[in-house]
């Protein structure tokens, strides 16, 4: 007998998954805690104790034909603003064009234009200003980790894009995202979001694919390594590697999938509760949905093809704060993910008891109270005056977060640090509040109690304490969970249903008509507000959370037997999907031409259309090999806009989309 085996690295837990290869059957599974410091201690670790669940044989890594990952971490570092700094050249946009796509609220990002770009025809505005890109290059180059190039209209010619690529590769060894491999479409100054994105993300997937890969050298697992994308397709993890921002939603996307092949649901939701984020799809005759403007997350419109998800920051590990002041307080939750007092207590015990018995003895309470500062080691980059100090006084070891910013300043300097992956903050999450409520059981649960009753003491703004006990500062966090579980999955439903626009769903919990229908309000007037379909609900924490959160929805919760492993089960039933596609234009009256890297030009239609597939074969059929599968199943479409001048129909443009479908190859 032989194995797939499927891995899942969340915020929280990394998941293995083994499954027979010709039933496609869950032979075993384990959870274990994601190492943020050093990604291969958990990733080990899970790979180790699942493999040490085959006892009739002393070499169970001979027996996996496939290892699949699916990840969470390219979407947990935008909802957390974290990432590696990186810089975007820009070819002949206009300042008002990136800033309205969002372009210059990435953090820790530099925006540099540089003369260049074409017109809708693939002709060149102006060639590039080599000389200019030289001084950002030197004005940059020690300060990031990888550059993105986005020019205008490089999907019909990207020959400004790997000119500058070629050129920065050449001057500094970095890595370059060009935003034409990302997506074909139009739409510039949202590539050029997505590119500069991708490029924060390289080293954070390249940590992640090298502890895959050193485990599977230590437990002589010789087989293909796949990445799971963000639309639930598999690549090769040479493939992922460049393309880190098509992992964003992998781990959702996996879920999906891993729903579908543990339930036989074939109309309804799925929301995967993880330790970050919760995520929900929409499932129509069995098929999840697919956006088709591109991902949404943390705010950001991506051009990445991915499953229609609504993401939320609302998860197990969740930070939850104390804020009389917030407009939905006084107990807030999310989006940043903490560590949970719980899981800090079983490596630093004596710390953190100590801190949150001088705490409870102390008056009056401080914002500070039951949260610290751990240091990752995951920050590469360098650091200011004030950041140092932070690092020095921490000393490789955690604190509490009262002894490192005694001033705003070190406050801030404490959240630059987090932003950047070096530092990590431990505090009351949901996870805590179950342990305190007695649902959940992995950690210390007595830290989780001292650290509710220090915030059950915190001040409301009329002075009364924010809970009476311990247990009902928990029962806070706990219904709040449940409401806005509810809520994400109410908009997820509206939006599958097309009712209503983004941003009135987004202001459901304001909306006095849909308080009313939640709380299935029975008066003068009635009104409800229901799901018709099931939930499915997957994750670790699910089974606390949602059955609740779909009783307010007037509907049920399934949850899987083995749903707290979906994600690595989908990582492995999937498939590998490439698409390419070709504009073909006709820039002056009898010549059509086909907007690829070489701009051929032809004098009919059907010749241009022909050659361009041709084209398209060839390149589709060597990237699904660098993807990871041999002798794809390819298929075409083709569409064309036609005009009418003086009665006649005028040809306008053609698009051909090609695509290559195909299983792993396991040899």
């Amino acid at each position: 007998m032989t194995y797939l085996l499927g891995i899942d690295t969340g915020g929280t837990f990394t998941d293995a998954a083994l499954l027979d290869e010709s039933t496609e059957e869950l032979i075993a599974k384990v959870k274990a805690p994601t190492t943020h410091g050093n990604l291969v201690v958990g990733v080990r670790g899970a790979m180790a104790n699942v493999l040490a669940q085959l006892t009739d044989t002393d070499e169970p890594g001979t027996l996996i034909r496939l290892v699949s990952v699916s990840t969470t971490l390219a979407t947990n570092a935008l909802v957390e603003g974290s990432g590696e700094p990186a810089a975007l050249i820009t070819l002949g946009f206009a300042d008002t064009e990136l800033a309205r796509a969002g372009v210059g609220e990435v953090s820790d990002s530099f925006v540099c234009p540089v003369p260049g770009g074409h017109n809708a025809h693939g002709n060149p505005l102006c060639e590039v200003d080599l000389e200019a890109l030289d001084a950002v290059i030197d004005a940059h180059a020690d300060r990031v980790s990888g550059f993105a190039v986005a020019g205008q209209f490089s999907v019909r010619n990207p020959g400004h894009e790997n000119q500058v690529r070629d050129h920065i590769i050449e001057r500094t060894g970095l890595p370059v995202t060009c935003s034409h491999e990302l997506s074909p479409q139009l739409g510039g100054p949202r590539r050029a979001l997505t590119a500069l994105l991708n490029a924060r993300l390289i080293g954070l997937i390249a940590e992640l694919i090298d502890a895959v890969q050193s485990s599977m050298t230590d437990l002589a697992i010789d087989a293909p390594l796949m990445i799971v994308r963000g639309n639930g397709t598999l690549v090769a993890d040479s493939f992922a590697v460049k393309r880190p921002i098509e992992t964003v939603l992998s781990g959702p996307a996996a879920s999906v999938i891993g729903a579908r092949h543990l339930t036989d649901i074939a109309d309804g939701l799925v929301i995967d509760i993880g330790g970050t984020t919760s995520d929900v799809a929409v499932i129509i005759d069995g098929v999840a949905r697919t956006t088709s403007t591109g991902a949404l997350v943390a705010g950001h419109r991506t051009m990445v093809e991915a499953v229609d998800m609504v993401t939320e920051g609302l998860g197990g590990d969740s930070e939850v704060r104390v804020d009389t002041r917030a407009d939905d307080g006084p107990v807030v939750i999310g989006p940043q993910r903490a560590i949970p007092i719980s899981t800090l207590a079983v490596s630093h015990a004596q710390l953190v008891h100590d801190t949150l018995d001088r705490q409870l003895r102390e008056a009056p309470k401080a914002a500070t109270d039951a949260r610290f500062v751990v240091p990752v080691g995951t920050g590469r980059t360098g650091h200011d005056d004030r950041e140092q100090a932070v690092l020095d006084l921490l000393d490789g070891s955690p604190k509490p977060l009262a002894a490192l910013t005694s001033t705003g300043l070190a406050h801030n300097a404490v959240a630059r640090l987090r932003a950047r992956g070096a530092v990590a903050i431990a505090a009351f999450t949901p996870t805590d509040a179950s342990h305190v409520l007695g649902t959940y059981h992995l950690g210390d649960e007595a830290a989780s109690g001292k650290a509710a009753e220090v915030l059950a003491r915190q001040s409301r703004s009329n002075g009364a304490p924010m809970a009476e006990s311990r247990q009902a500062f928990a029962q806070l966090v706990v219904d709040d969970v449940i409401v806005k579980s509810a809520d994400i999955l109410l908009r997820a439903a509206l939006a599958g249903d097309d009712l209503g626009t983004p941003a009135a769903r987004d202001g459901l919990e304001h909306s006095v008509l849909a308080s009313a229908g939640l709380a299935q309000h029975r008066g003068l007037v009635e009104v409800s507000i229901g799901l018709g379909h099931p939930v499915v609900a997957i994750g670790a924490p699910a089974a606390a959370y949602e059955p609740l959160a779909a009783q307010r929805l007037a509907t049920t919760a399934v949850t899987p037997e083995h749903g707290d492993v979906a994600n690595a089960v989908g990582a492995v039933v999937g498939r590998v999907r490439l698409r390419r596609q070709a504009t073909v234009s006709q820039p002056t009256k009898g010549q059509f031409r086909v907007h690829l890297a070489d701009q051929p030009t032809f004098g009919s239609v059907e010749r241009a259309r022909d050659a361009a597939l041709e084209l398209l074969i060839a390149e589709l059929t060597e990237d699904a090999r660098q993807a990871g599968t041999i002798d794809p199943l390819i298929t075409h479409e083709w569409s064309e806009k036609v005009a009418t001048v003086e009665n006649k129909e005028v040809f306008v443009d053609g698009l051909l989309v090609v695509t290559a479908t195909g299983r792993p190859t396991l040899d």
